[in-house]
């Protein structure tokens, strides 16, 4: 199923805008960063993949396209993608060649703690196992084109253990504080981000002190928190939203419902984080862009943080349930990490100022969706949104 030396040169030749590979593409940040990068067809070429999920809807009743002037949004809502199932890597091998990615986002992963340890095995393959072969077909892609192709990992916040047995505190650099995962998917990233590191960053350690000197690699770390989307139709897909299911009219639970009130979230929204994605792609990829960006380890975190249990409360007052409604469906638990569920550090709040060093100006700044205003989108047209799946 390989491509000829001469028919992959012939086709490199043919190439011209970058191209860009999703993988996850079906998922939260998946969508956000394909949307993003398609309003921009005359930089990428932009390739997303799926496994189950082949046709998805970028925009909808409850998230609609930008309007305006300014709007480069493009007019097709549903967007079809790339089957691709990464456990087989044979079949990843021949897709690579066949599209020769300039930047690979691996987004595709098993994200959820408690689903990971229900399939331990399954969830390893994915979130490691992928993620190894991912990287070693950058390497050897990178021995026969000129310019080697970059791979994004995205990776989580919960590497660290809040300092509960690491005694290492957040928040959380990404060159400086000691890894110590609490969980198996915890554990499952942090070996990911190690076979990254191990074959297309081999100058640095993977020890887990957390040192990383920026190098002259092909591999990007970056770790993100609790994430939400604004275009969810399923509260189900975001543990920073699926509190609201209680108020469903479909909802039959009688009894109170316990929300975590002991841990702090940073909830940050994936259309902020397909923003800073493109900016790293795009200081990879085009010339007139290239800063001090470079191959390492990133954070990419809101800076606004809460408990579940308070993140319910906000939701609920942006949605005008009643007090009594709410007192009646769920309270705060604040006993410590949630039983019955794998174990979750207190807090691992994310320092990013290496990531705004290495992607901004002095004079530039960024600036993340606020709790209310990111909420706000993300539940428009309750309850009736979230009933059609």
């Amino acid at each position: 199923y390989y491509l000829t030396s001469l028919q992959y040169h012939l086709s490199i030749d043919m190439k011209s805008n970058p191209t860009i590979l999703i993988t996850g593409a079906s998922g939260m940040l998946g969508r956000a960063l394909h949307r993003l990068l398609n309003n921009f067809p005359d930089q990428y070429n932009v390739i997303g993949t799926g496994l189950t999920r082949l046709s998805v809807d970028h925009f909808h009743k409850y998230y609609p396209p930008p309007s305006g002037d300014d709007s480069t949004a493009p007019s097709a809502t549903t967007v079809n993608l790339h089957y691709l199932n990464l456990l087989d890597h044979a079949a990843t091998t021949e897709f690579l060649m066949k599209h020769r990615p300039d930047v690979i986002v691996h987004c595709a992963a098993e994200r959820f703690p408690d689903a990971f340890e229900k399939n331990a095995e399954e969830s390893y393959k994915l979130n490691v196992e992928s993620t190894k072969h991912l990287a070693r077909e950058c390497l050897r892609l990178g021995q026969v084109e000129e310019e080697k192709p970059f791979l994004i990992y995205l990776s989580t916040s919960y590497v660290f253990d809040g300092g509960a047995i690491s005694e290492d505190f957040p928040p959380y650099h990404p060159s400086k504080s000691k890894a110590h995962p609490l969980n198996s998917y915890g554990q499952s990233k942090w070996d990911g981000e190690c076979a990254v590191r191990e074959i297309l960053n081999p100058a640095v350690s993977c020890d887990g002190d957390g040192s990383d000197e920026k190098i002259n690699g092909q591999g990007i770390v970056v770790r993100v928190p609790l994430l939400y989307g604004e275009d969810c139709l399923d509260l189900k897909e975001s543990p920073a939203l699926e509190m609201m299911n209680v108020f469903l009219p479909t909802n039959e639970e009688s009894s109170q419902k316990k929300i975590d009130d002991w841990a702090m979230r940073f909830p940050t929204n994936v259309e902020d984080v397909a923003k800073v994605l493109k900016m790293m792609i795009d200081q990879l990829v085009i010339p007139s862009k290239s800063g001090v960006f470079s191959a390492g380890t990133y954070h990419v975190a809101s800076p606004y943080g809460t408990t579940k249990y308070h993140l319910a409360l906000l939701q609920a007052k942006l949605l005008n349930i009643s007090l009594d409604s709410v007192e009646k469906k769920i309270v705060g638990d604040d006993s410590g990490p949630p039983k019955n569920s794998a174990s979750r550090p207190q807090c691992t709040q994310l320092n990013c100022d290496d990531t705004w060093n290495a992607l901004l100006t002095n004079d530039e700044s960024f600036e993340f969706v606020t709790l209310n205003k990111g909420m706000e989108k993300a539940l428009t047209g309750f309850p009736d949104r979230f009933l059609c799946c």
